[in-house]
C-alpha cells in the first residue's frame, strides 16, 4: 500500500512510511480496535468497540527517511525501556510501589517518546515547535526549552490513547493547558505544552534531555500506575468515577 503526503517531522512530501506507535517490539504487534474522538463523544465508555487496526497502533506519517533514522537511533533503548517495564509491572501484579533502580539511555527514550508525539498529531504541528523537530532529527542534540514538559506512569490496562494537542480549561480557576498523550501499557506519556500538570501523580522526565546521547545511567523510579478509561488526555479517573460522574438524563 502506498500512501503519499507530509512527513509530520520532516516536512517534505512524498511516500509515508508506517509508524508503529509505539514501536512495534514495544508490545505493539498484534491486531487491535480503534475509535475517532467523534465516535466515542457519541457512545462513551460504552457501545461498539471501534474498527479493527491489523498492524496495531501507529499510522502513515513518516517519510521512510525520519523512520529508519529515528528507529533505528532510539528505537532500540525505547523498546528496552517498555520491556523492563512490564517485567515490573508484572511481577508486582500491577501493583509496583517501589523505587526501582533501572539502567537506561534516557536521551534516546525522551527522544522517541518526542517522535511518537509528532505521529499522534498533524502534519502541521511541526510548525509550532520546531525546536521539537531539531531535538529528534539531530541525535545527539541535548536540552528542551523548559516549556516542553514530559511525564510518564505505569499503565496496566484501561483504554489505549493516541491523542494529539489538546486543550483544557478548569472554569473555576480559569486555568487553561494544552498537551498530548500516549497511553499503550506498560507506560502512558504525556507531553504538556501550556500550562499546569492535570495530576500530581504524573512522574516527570523532562531532565532525560539532558543527558547526552551515549549516557547510560541508572535510574531511579518510582512511577504511578494510572487508569486509562476514557480517551481524554489528563483523565485519570477510576472507570467507577467515569460512571459515577456521568451527566443524568
Amino acid at each position: 500500500m502506498k500512501v503519499e503526503g507530509i512527513c509530520h517531522i520532516c516536512g517534505r512530501h512524498g511516500t509515508l512510511s508506517f509508524e508503529h506507535v509505539p514501536p512495534r517490539a514495544a508490545f505493539n504487534d498484534r491486531p487491535l480496535l480503534g475509535v475517532t474522538l467523534e465516535e466515542y463523544m457519541e457512545r462513551g465508555t460504552r457501545g461498539p468497540r471501534g474498527r479493527p487496526k491489523q498492524r496495531g497502533a501507529g499510522a502513515y506519517t513518516l517519510c521512510p527517511r525520519c523512520n529508519n533514522n529515528t528507529g533505528s537511533w532510539y528505537g532500540p533503548a525505547f523498546v528496552e525501556w517498555c520491556h523492563d517495564g512490564m517485567t515490573i509491572l508484572r511481577r508486582s501484579e500491577g501493583r509496583p510501589s517501589l523505587i526501582y533502580m533501572r539502567y537506561a539511555y534516557p536521551l534516546r527514550i525522551i527522544k522517541q517518546i518526542a517522535v511518537m508525539f509528532f505521529s499522534v498529531n498533524g502534519p502541521e504541528f511541526r510548525k509550532s515547535h520546531p525546536e521539537l523537530v531539531r531535538f529528534v532529527l539531530d541525535r545527539r542534540r541535548k536540552y528542551l526549552d523548559p516549556k516542553y514538559r514530559f511525564f510518564t506512569y505505569y499503565s496496566s490496562g484501561g483504554t489505549i490513547r493516541h491523542m494529539g494537542a489538546t486543550g483544557s480549561a478548569n472554569v473555576q480557576t480559569g486555568s487553561f493547558r494544552v498537551m498530548c498523550e500516549i497511553t499503550f501499557p506498560p507506560y502512558g506519556y504525556l507531553l504538556l505544552l501550556t500550562g499546569d500538570s492535570p495530576d500530581e501523580r504524573l512522574f516527570e522526565i523532562t531532565h532525560f534531555s539532558r543527558y547526552g546521547y551515549y549516557d547510560f545511567d541508572i535510574l531511579y523510579l518510582n512511577l504511578p500506575v494510572l487508569p486509562s478509561n476514557t480517551i481524554y488526555p489528563g483523565d485519570y479517573r477510576t472507570l467507577k468515577q467515569v460512571e459515577d460522574e456521568k451527566p443524568s438524563n
